[in-house]
């Protein structure tokens, strides 16, 4: 009687768990789509907020325990560890929901505050005075683009008398500290004489949180290296599979267009300019200019810089062969728009002159397009001409023959650049990597993706996972790697993985809008980006592969292989460890940064929300040994296939429909 009293008891517990884990997945999803019509605030008050979410996350967690201890899981360390740590992060939420002090403090420079407002606008004290001693704007060399907002700050604590203030430097990704409060760059003002700045208290929940963290860390790190998992297992069962080749073929024609010497297109390619704002070759705003008005960044055998300098000088039939014999042509408004900008000059400006200040000894530098356009009174007359003119003699000399001469005009106008800012122009080595990385565009073979991220990298000089181009680019290289790496005990891979990865090859083509390089905004300035992109996209790309499976599955089982269909699911099943985990990892190393650059470690976003909702999606089969709805291959199939749903609108749904802070990738 005790023993069926038992199993009763057990089997309400798991339905229990089981109510309460939809419920909070259905209420995170619902609540992300009331964000997009009713605001942040009123899901922060009304949802995330509200007393009965807590209760749910408080009714959830107890219930968990109550299984753990039922089920004597204390007695399996990783197992244990990988599910107290999520208990002990909760509490270290529930510690910060009430504990913790969240806020703005506005500051002018020279005046002293000693009042922050509050997240529901309440006027408190702080235990110091603040003073705005300087804000400051550093942008990249040579350009105008802002490579980080910093502000110095002088702090006198109010109970100390007569003691000289302390300074501190408060910028993106690098939080002034000051006795347990926290203050992060928030905004600035127009004139640049007043910042404001968020503030944090929040001591407790942040120590419990970080103790939770190690304590999944460690839990990962133990379910993976132990033997009493089923990880060793399903790797034996995955171990043998079938051998399929997909084969790739490119075609080019010719056009009749009239088109300017290749050797002189692509030393006119090599001159730089001032481009996203950044200085780069030309070469590259061709490529940009030919994959926005063809689709390629090469067109019927022209490279990008014949097309991009013919359309320059022989305007009349390039304008009509590529812009107005296709009105009805996709993209159309979007060719117009590229048209325009062109004939604007903001794809020339290759003329930079240095002007000087007399405060500080600083310097400026304007770039400028060739031709007719008004210039500063500052820019001697020889210059002025030069800027000006040089241009059209160099469209003479390429129209009249003249070769050698055009060669020579692109080699002053190369000398002019030099003397003007040879100190901020890129070196000639990145700018014949980058002339080489653009011709790696127009060729999408996987193989070459690796050669194109490292070149995205150094050109850019930050790790290329800034935007939806560069993470698609990333997760195809990752799937590839898995493929070099898995191929020879799963043969399916050898399909599945190229596969996977011209998928998101094409989904980066689609949003191509991403493929040029720009500065990285000051925000993302931080290592811990990076990571927590390459985990999370490690994870996704992981997930797609198990998708993969779950389609090839289905042809499995209705060609009743029923051994291969095993080992597929075994694979797939193995896969899901390093999936879950590396998404893990991601989200928390995502909190870390969020929390080490502006102080709040969670602030239901709804890219954060719906990764959430990802994670705990996925975790679901990993308890399959509990679940006996998923014990059977095409159900567990079935599952996943559907789960990538989530990924799917993480990804791109929050990206293009919700919106959020995280919506630029």
């Amino acid at each position: 009687m005790a023993r069926f009293v038992f199993f009763v008891t057990l089997k309400l517990n798991k339905i229990t768990i089981f109510a309460l884990y939809t419920l909070i997945v259905a209420c995170i999803g619902i609540a992300t789509i009331v964000e997009k019509y009713h605001g942040t605030a009123f899901v922060g008050e009304h949802i995330y907020g509200a007393w009965w979410f807590s209760v749910l996350w408080g009714m959830l967690t107890v219930a968990s325990l109550a299984y753990i201890m039922k089920q004597r899981l204390y007695k399996r360390v990783a197992v244990f560890l990988l599910h107290a740590s999520f208990v002990v992060i909760l509490a270290g939420a529930l510690t910060t929901h009430l504990t913790a002090r969240r806020g703005t403090v506005r500051l002018r420079t020279g005046i002293p505050e000693k009042v922050y407002v509050d997240n529901d606008r309440r006027v408190e004290h702080l235990p110091f005075t603040l003073t705005l001693k300087e804000f400051r704007i550093i942008n990249y060399p040579g350009t105008d683009a802002p490579l980080d907002y910093q502000s110095v700050i002088q702090f006198l604590q109010s109970t100390v008398v007569e003691t000289p203030s302390d300074e501190i430097l408060v910028s993106m990704n690098h939080i002034g500290y000051i006795d347990g409060y926290r203050l992060f760059q928030q905004s600035y003002d127009n004139d640049g004489e007043g910042v404001t700045l968020g503030l944090s208290y929040d001591p407790y929940g942040i120590a419990i949180t970080y103790v939770g963290y190690l304590l999944l860390l460690f839990g990962i790190i133990a379910t993976l290296f132990s033997r009493k998992t089923q990880m060793r297992t399903l790797y034996r069962k995955a171990m043998m599979m079938a051998l399929l080749l997909v084969s790739i073929t490119v075609h080019a024609n010719s056009s009749p267009l009239p088109v300017i010497p290749a050797d002189i297109a692509h030393r006119m390619g090599t001159i730089q300019v001032l481009y996203n704002d950044r200085i780069c070759p030309l070469n590259t705003v061709a490529t940009d200019f030919t994959m926005k008005m063809t689709g390629s960044a090469s067109w019927k055998g022209y490279s990008a810089d014949e097309v991009f300098f013919s359309w320059m000088i022989y305007y009349m039939p390039w304008e009509q062969e590529l812009l107005l014999n296709n009105p009805k042509k996709k993209g159309a408004d979007e060719r117009k728009a590229v048209a325009e900008m062109f004939y604007s000059g903001q794809f020339t400006k290759i003329f930079p002159y240095r002007f000087s200040t007399l405060t500080n000894h600083h310097s400026s530098i304007t770039w400028y397009s060739p031709g007719g356009q008004v210039l500063p009174r500052e820019i001697p007359v020889k210059e002025q001409f030069f800027i000006k003119q040089s241009m059209d003699f160099l469209t003479e000399a390429i129209v009249t023959g003249q070769h050698d001469r055009a060669l020579e005009i692109v080699a002053k106008i190369k000398l002019f650049q030099r003397d003007m800012i040879g100190d901020v122009l890129p070196t000639e080595n990145k700018t014949q990597a980058e002339l080489f990385y653009n011709k790696l565009r127009s060729i999408k073979f996987p193989v070459l993706i690796t050669l194109q991220l490292g070149l995205r990298w150094w050109l850019s000089g930050h790790i290329p996972l800034s935007n939806g181009y560069e993470t698609m680019l990333f997760m195809a290289w990752i799937l590839l790697v898995l493929t070099i790496v898995l191929f020879r005990q799963v043969r399916i891979i050898l399909v599945i993985g190229p596969l996977a990865a011209l998928c998101c090859l094409l989904v980066a083509m689609m949003t191509g809008s991403g493929s040029e390089i720009t500065p990285l905004m000051p925000v993302l300035q931080s290592p811990l980006l990076s990571l927590h992109v390459m985990t999370v996209m490690c994870a996704y790309a992981l997930f797609a592969l198990q998708m993969m499976l779950g389609i090839y599955a289905f042809l499995l089982n209705k060609k009743k292989k029923a051994a291969v269909l095993e080992r597929t699911t075994a694979l797939s099943q193995f896969l899901l460890y390093p999936a879950v985990f590396l998404l893990t990892i991601g989200i928390f190393l995502g909190a870390v940064w969020a929390n080490v650059s502006w102080g709040n470690y969670w602030s239901w976003d709804p890219k954060e929300s719906w990764a959430l909702i990802t994670l705990m999606v996925y975790a679901v089969p990993l308890h399959r040994s509990s679940l006996t709805a998923l014990r059977a291959p095409l159900r567990y199939h079935t599952y996943i296939v559907v789960a990538f749903l989530a990924v799917i609108i993480t990804y791109f749904g929050v990206n293009y429909l919700l919106g959020g802070m995280h919506s630029y990738a």
